[in-house]
């Protein structure tokens, strides 16, 4: 099994209008997270697991506007602009998304960082040298900002699938609201906590983890957030997806080393 590696994801607005980008920048900064799915081109090497950042390319201001995980392996589906071609797709989950117009990390910014790293490729899938992954990621967490959650209680339905540019599948913030107020802000597997380890720039942020995956349930249904729901951190989150049959928080526990 290979390291994860971190991977470039591109968007062309000239290319591709991003209709409802403005709800999903609300889901990622009310939830701490949003699903999407996004085309790769050709580019069979990226794994569930890996690190993206989403470039935003074409008018300005162009530069880095989100990041996340890659949730599946590569998949065959039609090409985005409804002609007879297939592309390739990758399910991904944003842990950060900004509007471009207000919140790039510019190219410019980027090409001093890395300056060997090709920063305007035609499509995704371009990977990120190794030597500059970690100055990479310091620059995007000086840059990125934290956000807050919303409280809420009990049990809810959740899981309506809507169609987009794929399907993805409606998460209730109460639930998640519910989910933290009883287990807290630590992971459920590693125990790290963001507030600990950044101060007020980690307060409030910590993805949650569905035990029984949305995407796997594909109906409306009722949740509880008790039971069927655990705050884990984005690694862990990664982690007990990154394999076809999703990880129980117990046996990934069993794999810290």
């Amino acid at each position: 099994m290979r390291e994860p590696r971190t991977v470039l994801l591109t968007w062309n607005p000239n290319k591709w209008e991003w209709t409802n980008l403005d709800e999903m920048i609300e889901e990622t900064t009310r939830l701490g997270s949003c699903l999407d799915q996004w085309s790769v081109g050709r580019s069979r090497d990226i794994a569930r697991g890996d690190r993206f950042y989403l470039l935003h390319l074409g008018a300005e201001p162009r530069g880095i506007m989100a990041s996340g995980w890659i949730m599946s392996e590569p998949e065959s589906k039609p090409h985005w602009d409804g002609s007879e071609r297939s592309t390739l797709y990758v399910d991904i989950e944003y842990d950060r998304l900004f509007k471009p117009e207000t919140a790039v990390l510019p190219i410019t910014q980027l090409q001093e960082l890395a300056p060997r790293q090709h920063w305007t490729p035609q499509s995704s899938g371009t990977f990120i040298k190794a030597e500059y992954i970690t100055i990479l990621e310091d620059a995007w967490n000086e840059f990125r900002s934290s956000e807050p959650i919303f409280e809420s209680p009990s049990e809810f339905m959740e899981g309506t699938a809507f169609t987009v540019r794929m399907t993805r599948y409606e998460r209730d913030p109460r639930s998640r609201a519910a989910c933290i107020d009883r287990y807290g802000m630590k992971c459920a597997v590693c125990e790290f906590d963001f507030k600990e380890r950044y101060g007020k720039l980690g307060e409030g942020f910590i993805h949650v983890h569905h035990l029984n995956p949305l995407g796997q349930v594909r109906s409306t249904h009722r949740i509880d957030p008790i039971k069927d729901m655990r705050p884990v951190c984005p690694n862990c989150h990664a982690m007990l997806h990154k394999k076809k049959e999703v990880l129980s928080i117990d046996e990934l526990k069993a794999l810290i080393r």
